[in-house]
C-alpha cells in the first residue's frame, strides 16, 4: 500500500494588506482549506522614526521591531476574518516573550522567530520561553492553547 502524502500549504500575507483584501484572502484560504496563514512577511510602510534615519527612505521590505504592532494588528484582524479556523503563525517583530503572547492573544497558533533569532542568537530562547510561561501563568492560562485568540472573548 503507498500512501500518499499531502504536505502543508501555508500562504505568508503581509501586514500593508486593506481590510477588503484580509477579507478576500480569509475567504479563499477558507474555501481551499490551506493549513495556515502565516502573518505577517516584511512591510513596506515606514514609520515616521524610520523615515528619520539616515537611510530609512531605502527601498525593500522592513522587518524586525518596527514591524511588530502592524503584524500584530494584522494578524488580529485575520484570526476574525477566518473566525479561528486556520491556524496562524504570528510573526514579525518578535523579540520577547511578551511578543510571543501579543501575538498569541492575537490569534496566533505557532510564532515565528526570524529577525531577533539572527541578532541574538539560541540563547534567547530560554528567557523569552520563562517570559512567556510568566505570562500565561499572571493571566490564569493553563496553556499556550488556551490563550490563543484571547483578545476576541470576552473577558469573564
Amino acid at each position: 500500500m503507498v500512501r500518499q502524502h499531502k504536505p502543508p500549504v501555508l500562504l505568508k500575507i503581509a501586514p500593508d494588506l486593506t481590510d477588503a483584501d484580509v477579507a478576500d484572502i480569509a475567504s479563499v484560504a477558507l474555501a481551499c482549506a490551506v493549513d495556515g496563514i502565516i502573518v505577517s512577511n516584511t512591510t513596506v510602510q515606514r514609520p515616521d522614526f524610520i523615515q528619520k534615519h539616515q537611510h530609512g527612505a531605502e527601498a525593500g521590505g522592513l522587518s524586525g521591531t518596527p514591524l511588530m504592532d502592524a503584524s500584530t494588528e494584522m494578524l488580529r484582524k485575520m484570526y476574525k476574518a477566518t473566525g479561528g479556523a486556520i491556524p496562524l503563525v504570528g510573526c514579525g517583530g518578535v523579540n520577547s516573550g511578551e511578543d510571543v503572547y501579543r501575538k498569541i492573544k492575537a490569534g496566533a497558533s505557532l510564532v515565528q522567530l526570524y529577525t531577533a533569532f539572527a541578532y541574538r542568537g539560541p540563547g534567547m530562547l530560554p528567557e523569552m520561553k520563562n517570559e512567556l510561561q510568566k505570562c500565561l501563568e499572571r493571566d490564569g492560562y493553563a496553556s499556550v492553547g488556551d490563550a490563543v485568540g484571547a483578545d476576541h472573548r470576552r473577558k469573564k
